[in-house]
């Protein structure tokens, strides 16, 4: 994935931002990674933008460096925790970007790693823009048991059920999910969304899901469009 440079980022270059916060997540230099996203956002960069312009393809350039053999796993791990601590200060930051859910019931969702993910930076991200769209997020770590997913489902009854796998060998795991919770007897809207799924949509709806979202902006486009 490539970053987008938004006009609403006022001055701030977002792609050199990015090639700075993947410098300091090398290094590994926490405040430094920290530095960088507060001086965006002092800049004028909105949060929702650091999230998909920033923080997701920077990730995505760790995994494939780790993928690839070209950084080790303490050192992917690091740059996992480090993204983890900065969604936490990022998270209270994060503009309503689904005015049309305000005033109404308050959805709920269920937000979850397929099972065999062993990372939940994608599910994390889906949950903050949920989250600060009013929605009731449950969100589940990476490599929650499919029994444990359609259990909360069937007890807790979502609206919708969102699943980021990032790795195309559990795409089959993410099927199976799918194919549970179509059971329930109320199924909630099934989203998928992952780099597994490399921009696919079609490859989603083959695997279960009811919608394929890019990233959690294109998510909240399409449950606006779903969901009155």
């Amino acid at each position: 994935m490539t970053g987008r440079t938004s006009s609403a980022a006022g001055t701030v270059d977002l792609g050199e931002v990015r090639r700075r916060y993947l410098e300091h997540l090398l290094a590994p230099d926490a405040r430094g990674a920290w530095d960088a996203i507060a001086t965006a956002l002092d800049g004028g960069a909105r949060a929702e933008q650091v999230y998909l312009d920033v923080l997701t393809p920077a990730m995505v350039e760790i995994g494939q460096l780790w993928e690839t053999a070209r950084i080790g796993v303490a050192q992917e791990h690091l740059a996992t925790q480090i993204t983890q601590t900065v969604l936490a200060r990022l998270a209270p930051s994060l503009e309503d970007a689904a005015a049309a859910f305000a005033g109404g019931r308050r959805r709920r969702a269920i937000v979850a790693g397929t099972p065999g993910e062993l990372h939940g930076i994608g599910a994390r991200m889906v949950a903050d823009f949920l989250e600060a769209s009013g929605w009731d997020v449950l969100l589940l770590g990476p490599d929650t048991p499919v029994g444990e997913i359609v259990a909360l489902a069937a007890r807790r009854e979502p609206d919708v059920v969102a699943l980021s796998t990032s790795l195309s060998f559990n795409l089959l795991a993410a099927g199976h999910v799918f194919a549970r919770l179509r059971e329930l007897d109320a199924p909630p809207l099934l989203i998928a969304g992952g780099r597994a799924y490399e921009g696919h949509g079609d490859r989603a709806l083959l695997a279960g899901a009811d919608v394929f979202a890019a990233d959690p902006e294109a998510l909240l486009r399409e449950l606006a469009l779903r969901l009155h």
